[in-house]
């Protein structure tokens, strides 16, 4: 991780519109958006999140061109891009799901195609309904991470988003969180008070999706593994353990996206406020 840190800083020398996500000029949400700023803070303060880049909202795609492959390469060859719009995870919107994520990105083509992609997306009906207008692709940055290949994701909530109790809210499947934030599969949903989880809902986790070398794939779950739930108790207790941390680092009540890789290392993905709480 730290040499690919190095490679990162190294080839971006010079480039003030496309940084580091570890460089601390990212945590300017001004330029690169409150997605990015929160993940730059994590990062400061030592969470586990996956190497990346941000691309500010005043960068053009012309800019972009001559790096592109050279950033798929320096993140492992298969990224993520998502939105860090300006307006993005804000204390009163949230905008979650209504900008576009590419996922499984393996080339500097593709890499240029979703950037094209998320800077577009402000313009989506959805969006409009969701924020009242349009959201200009000058006020979209945009994120670049390489991808947790991951064995079990989801959402975690540090309160509960209903009545803003001190409860620590879990959501996962098997897989990417993709089938989770999208609301592919019903995910096992778990109550963590205290130590201890006090109220485990098995989903019945039909589906998941995975990467795989011909690229994203959705795939059914054994039968046996639909049945139980996806996380052990250790596991429970760290996600749970790192919603706590995020809002208490990070200072707000927190609407986090989490990933268990192959080595069983938790991933922080994304950090964002919880907009329904009345506090």
């Amino acid at each position: 991780m730290e040499s690919i840190e190095i490679v990162l800083t190294e080839k971006l020398k010079g480039i003030s519109e496309i940084v580091s996500l570890s460089d601390s000029i990212s945590s300017d949400s001004s330029l690169f958006g409150a997605k990015a700023s929160n993940l730059s803070r994590a990062i400061q303060m030592g969470f586990a999140v996956p190497v990346g880049v941000v691309i500010s909202k005043l960068c053009t795609r012309e800019t972009l061109e001559s790096l592109a492959q050279d950033i798929v390469d320096m993140l492992g060859g298969i990224v993520a891009v998502r939105s860090s719009a300006v307006k993005e995870d804000s204390d009163t919107e949230a905008f979650a799901g209504m900008f576009e994520t590419c996922l499984d990105v393996r080339t500097g083509e593709e890499l240029l195609s979703a950037f094209d992609t998320v800077k577009s997306s402000g313009n989506s009906e959805h969006l409009k309904k969701y924020h009242g207008k349009a959201i200009d692709g000058e006020e979209i940055a945009v994120v670049i991470q390489s991808m947790v290949n991951s064995t079990r994701a989801g959402v975690a909530f540090s309160r509960d988003p209903l009545t803003s109790e001190k409860k620590v809210i879990i959501e996962s499947n098997y897989g990417l969180g993709k089938s989770v934030v999208d609301g592919i599969v019903t995910p096992d949903s778990i109550e963590y008070i205290n130590e201890e989880a006090k109220e485990i809902f098995i989903g019945y986790k039909s589906k998941q999706i995975i990467i795989s070398k011909d690229g994203i794939e959705e795939i059914e779950t054994k039968e046996e593994d639909t049945q139980k739930c996806s996380l052990s108790d250790g596991e429970l207790q760290m996600i749970a353990e790192l919603a706590r941390e995020v809002e208490e680092k990070l200072g707000f009540p927190a609407d986090i996206e989490w990933a268990f890789d192959s080595n069983n290392t938790l991933w922080l993905l994304q950090a964002r406020p919880i907009t329904t709480l009345k506090l």
